[in-house]
């Protein structure tokens, strides 16, 4: 358990393509919610999840509310920062089930003096598979201010420091850690945990 760093996993989208909430979703070892804390929860101080009146919220772990009514991941990100009790945390969606230990304990050896440490797939950022500084909140509290809802909208105000794709690799050669599951027809990838 790292006693400095705090699990935050965001339960807040609307579903709408999945047509249920996704934290909710059976897996052969419980809900997806349940399948997620059971893997990473043991390797933080604390685990936070976050959304706007979130049900099947597991023992042990703090349900955050939504601190803004418009739905959107950064909302989630502020929340759950907000809320922590560490400076430093890592912020996973709750429809990613396989990203791999590793590649967070990497991300985490990484944040050195970051406020941000993203992974780089494809040419693009991986925001919901990353590491955040309570550092974050102002630039954060800025971006929303401006009604700038997109997660990395505030990158340019903050420190970032990326996890270039051949790193990644490495870890994950497949990249399955950003697989996320946003349709009945990937439900079949349930099987798999």
């Amino acid at each position: 358990m790292n006693s400095q760093v705090s699990l935050i996993i965001l339960a807040g989208g609307a579903s709408r393509r999945m047509g249920r909430p996704k934290h909710l979703l059976e897996t052969p070892g419980g809900t997806l919610l349940e399948h997620i804390v059971r893997r990473l929860s043991p390797m933080f101080f604390e685990t936070l999840l976050v959304g706007r009146g979130v049900d099947g919220v597991p023992k042990g772990i703090r349900s955050v509310e939504d601190m803004r009514l418009v739905r959107s991941p950064l909302i989630g990100i502020y929340s759950g920062l907000r809320a922590a009790s560490t400076e430093t945390n890592f912020v996973i969606a709750c429809d990613m089930p396989f990203v791999r230990p590793d590649l967070i304990r990497v991300l985490l050896e990484e944040s050195g003096h970051a406020d941000v440490v993203v992974p780089l797939v494809g040419g693009f950022y991986e925001p919901l598979c990353a590491v955040y500084r309570r550092s974050c909140i102002p630039a954060i509290d800025r971006a929303l201010d401006d009604g700038r809802l997109k997660v990395t909208s505030f990158y340019c105000d903050v420190a970032v420091q990326e996890m270039p794709e051949r790193a990644v690799r490495k870890i994950d050669p497949d990249l399955q850690s950003f697989t996320n599951l946003n349709t009945p027809k990937q439900l079949a990838l349930l099987a798999q945990l």
